[in-house]
C-alpha cells in the first residue's frame, strides 16, 4: 500500500508542523466562519419576522377593508372606525418587525464584538 502525506488544515503555512500560533489562527478562523453563520442566521430571521408581520398586518387591514366595505350602508361611522384600526393594526405589525429586526441586529452585534474579543485574546495569548 501507499502511503499518502495528507495535508493538516492546521498547517497554514505549508511546512509540514503545527505550531501553536497556526493552531490558534486556524481555531480563530473558525471561531468567525461560525460567528459571520450566526450572524447571518439572526440576520435571515430578523428578515422573516418584518415580513411576516407584514403579511399579517396586511392580512388584518385586508380583512377590515372588506368588513368596511359590506357595512358601508349600514353605518359610515363604524366603517371609519374598523379603516382605522386596521391601520393601527398594520402599524403595530410594522413596529414589531422593526423592534425584532433591531433586536437580531443588536444579538448579531453582540456576538461579532464578543467573537472579535474572543479572536483578539486568543491572539494576545499566541
Amino acid at each position: 500500500m501507499c502511503e499518502e502525506n495528507v495535508k493538516n488544515p492546521m498547517d497554514l503555512n505549508g511546512d509540514g508542523k503545527v505550531s501553536l500560533g497556526e493552531k490558534i489562527q486556524y481555531g480563530a478562523g473558525k471561531a468567525q466562519e461560525k460567528l459571520e453563520k450566526a450572524i447571518n442566521e439572526i440576520a435571515a430571521d430578523a428578515k422573516d419576522a418584518y415580513a411576516e408581520a407584514k403579511v399579517k398586518g396586511k392580512e388584518y387591514y385586508d380583512v377590515a377593508a372588506g368588513k368596511v366595505k359590506e357595512g358601508l350602508d349600514e353605518a359610515k361611522e363604524e366603517w371609519g372606525e374598523a379603516k382605522e384600526k386596521a391601520k393601527d393594526v398594520y402599524a403595530d405589525a410594522k413596529d414589531k418587525a422593526k423592534e425584532y429586526a433591531e433586536k437580531g441586529k443588536e444579538k448579531a452585534q453582540e456576538l461579532a464584538e464578543k467573537g472579535k474579543a474572543k479572536i483578539q485574546d486568543l491572539k494576545d495569548k499566541a
